[in-house]
């Protein structure tokens, strides 16, 4: 884990580390020689020794201001090492979270990878700046006083480290039964998480069909369980603690009662125990603060392995030589697929669709239209045969190319808590402002947002709050139009808007989808009368495929759907 994490320090974020744990080394250092230095004047003075006071200040005072600066720059170097770790693991998540197939965020729970990016990556900036560099530096600075204090009498050195192996031992055991509590106690949280977010985005389900009483029986049963484990981790953590703290207190007593018995013999002077009793703190503290280091390290441990899971989970492969498409039709060839909790199942769906036309996608709900689609945006990887753009595997095209080539416009619009240009510009990050103009004109939004006191700047809230229905679909709309990708995915989007927008978003519509590549999932039967193809799908099957004319002629499926609308 700790090569790990270093490596994911940039070259800067590793010399802040160093710099900080040697001026943490600096500090401690100075502080003890201040104390060193006063227990040396009292010495003088006993003995009769004539003291320069302006001399002993000079050294006290530089020893503070030596203390002072190197407490400064090691407190603020330990910081942007913590905060280069942070940046880096979260630059990795986003970006990682792109390349996730759509099953990851199926399989995976929401509230779960909220609290890794939020409170694991956290952790992992308190590994950094806390536990690394402190107790690096602790341990640097008692390995340097305990030579010393050797050097001084051996006989105290070894009484002053006797009992040390069997408290390091004591607290070992307690790591290995802490790290297991902590570990449930964290996954108790995330699950409790978890609900919480499944709560509220549930609220107006659950008043409008009472199911409060439920849904709260689950939370207080998740909050209960991370309760009870949260309670056993701090009593297995206040037992290990305590009998480690009482250990690590009993090797000074037994020091300093030693040494008082051999002060009195006249085998060791009033100075060297002094200096012992004194010196020994610093040496104690880094085995002192070892439970909070264990503290720490239980907590980061268990965060970044849940880190890990996210960033080592699969993802969509790029081939090494990816390839492009000059042309865009599409293919599906014996493809077959199946959800791993589901009992859909689709088997070799074969069809085409010619570039620059357009295919409906028609049948009951469940029957597998917007797998197809999701298919082909590789949210979902077929479990056999091949989609193909242009002749061209979308496999052996990069991901990043293939979703370029391909505009979304659904029923379901996703709006950030942004301006509305830059909800446009989410179809083309380059765009100019006079691009996004024309994008929306020629989705009949551009007169509705100039009406707005400021314009395109204006604030929306989170998924379009304050816009209607079709306001939200017209802006999808500019976003395709700007992103200008050859081939269209499209979700009827006409179902329920007012006539008004209807009749403009279908304007629009008519010149989104000139010249492109379009597939549209239809559920009114009388709007796609004029599509080139309809594709007639159930239970993961292609059972007609044709012209509204010649499906009609038939009197099969598509008449019986037609019939019911």
């Amino acid at each position: 884990m700790v090569r790990n994490i270093l490596n994911e320090l940039t070259a800067s974020g590793v010399r802040h580390l160093i710099i900080s744990a040697l001026f943490f080394v600096v500090y401690a250092l100075c502080g003890t020689a201040i104390m060193l230095t006063v227990l040396f004047l009292i010495d003088r003075h006993i003995q009769g020794e004539s003291i320069s006071f302006i001399s002993a200040a000079w050294v006290l005072g530089g020893l503070l201001v030596l203390k002072t600066i190197s407490n400064a720059i090691a407190d603020m170097s330990k910081h942007f090492a913590g905060f280069d770790l942070v940046e880096r693991i979260r630059e990795k998540i986003i970006l990682k979270l792109k390349m996730f197939s759509l099953g990851f965020y199926t399989n995976e729970r929401l509230g779960e990878i909220s609290t890794v990016i939020h409170k694991d990556v956290d952790n992992m900036e308190m590994v950094v700046g806390h536990l690394w560099t402190r107790m690096s530096a602790d341990f640097i600075v008692a390995l340097i006083l305990g030579i010393g204090l050797f050097c001084v009498d051996w006989r105290m050195g070894l009484t002053m480290v006797a009992i040390l192996p069997i408290a390091l031992f004591s607290l070992y055991r307690g790591i290995r039964s802490g790290m297991k509590a902590q570990e449930e106690s964290q996954n108790n949280l995330a699950d409790m998480v978890s609900l919480f977010v499944e709560y509220v985005k549930g609220i107006p389900v659950l008043k409008v069909f009472g199911g409060k009483g439920m849904f709260r029986d689950r939370l207080d049963h998740s909050v209960g369980e991370f309760g009870e484990s949260s309670k056993n981790t701090s009593r297995l953590a206040a037992v290990s603690v305590g009998r480690y703290t009482f250990l690590i207190e009993l090797a000074f007593a037994l020091m300093a009662t030693i040494g008082l018995w051999w002060t009195q013999q006249g085998e060791l002077s009033l100075f060297a125990y002094l200096m012992f009793i004194i010196v020994s703190k610093e040496f104690y503290k880094p085995f002192v603060n070892m439970e909070n280091h264990w503290l720490n390290y239980i907590k980061v441990k268990d965060s970044y392995g849940r880190i890990s899971h996210l960033l080592n989970a699969p993802v969509i492969t790029n081939p090494e030589q990816p390839r492009t498409a000059t042309r865009f039709n599409l293919s599906f060839d014996k493809v077959g697929f199946h959800y791993e909790t589901e009992s859909f199942e689709m088997k070799n769906l074969t069809f085409h669709v010619p570039e620059g036309t357009v295919t409906a996608l028609v049948g009951s709900s469940g029957s597998g239209k917007t797998t197809i689609t999701s298919l082909l945006l590789r949210f979902w990887e077929p479990q056999t045969g091949s989609i193909r753009i242009g002749g061209i595997d979308i496999r052996e095209m990069d991901y990043d190319y293939l979703l370029g080539k391909i505009s979304v416009v659904m029923q379901n619009v996703i709006l950030f808590s942004d301006t509305i240009a830059n909800n446009i510009k989410v179809g083309n990050q380059h765009a100019t402002q006079e691009e996004i103009e024309e994008a929306a004109r020629r989705a009949m939004i551009h007169d509705f947002i100039i009406s707005l006191p400021e314009g395109y700047e204006t604030k929306i809230g989170e998924n379009g709050l304050g816009l209607s229905g079709g306001q939200k679909q017209r802006l999808s709309i500019a976003r395709a139009f700007l992103k200008d990708a050859p081939i269209i995915l499209l979700d009827e989007i006409t179902s329920n808007v007012d006539p008004v927008n209807e009749y403009k978003i279908q304007q629009a519509m008519s010149a989104l989808i000139r010249n492109r590549t379009v597939l549209v999932i239809a559920h009114h039967l009388q709007t796609i009368r004029n599509a080139n193809q309809i594709i007639v799908m159930d239970k993961g099957q292609l059972v007609e495929n044709g012209t509204h004319a010649e499906l009609e002629a038939k009197g099969g499926v598509y008449c019986k759907l037609l019939s019911m609308q």
